[in-house]
């Protein structure tokens, strides 16, 4: 079992009910605004993500809610809401044999349940980037 308490066996991840479009959208645009932070959440915030990162498919709907309680991180969440571009689609996106949906579960649960959420998605977004700089058309089609 993962870090998180979240990645389940093969079997298991077949009953996995996908995020609706909605869903997805909320998940990249707050993952994208903890990555805009300028410093650690507070210790109540922290584990309180933790706590949603471990059950991320049925607690989805509470992050708004966290992002609310930090004007600074329901800024950014709003902004990234507003947006629509492919590249809040990637920020979650690995190379892997999973669905869009359950790789973006997975990296956002690890996310959210690492010692330091915001340093966490600055990582996932710096590593991101690095590789639609490094061969954008790949990482756009997703044939990389």
């Amino acid at each position: 079992m993962g870090r998180a308490g979240f990645y389940k066996s093969p079997l298991e991840r077949t009953t996995i009910m996908p995020f609706n479009q909605k869903q997805d959208h909320s998940l990249d645009a707050f993952i994208a605004a903890l990555a805009q932070q300028d410093a650690a959440l507070p210790e109540g915030l922290q584990k309180q993500l933790h706590a949603i990162g471990q059950n991320l498919e049925n607690r989805i709907i509470e992050l708004p809610v966290v992002a609310a309680s930090l004007p600074d991180l329901n800024q950014a969440y709003h902004r990234y809401l507003a947006e629509e571009s492919d590249q809040d689609q990637a920020i979650l996106v690995s190379t892997t044999d999973q669905s869009p949906s359950e790789k973006r579960l997975e990296r956002a649960a690890e996310i959210l349940t690492d010692p330091d959420p915001v340093q966490a998605a600055q990582r996932q977004q710096t590593s991101i980037m690095g590789q639609l700089a490094s061969n954008p058309l790949k990482r756009l089609f997703g044939r990389g």
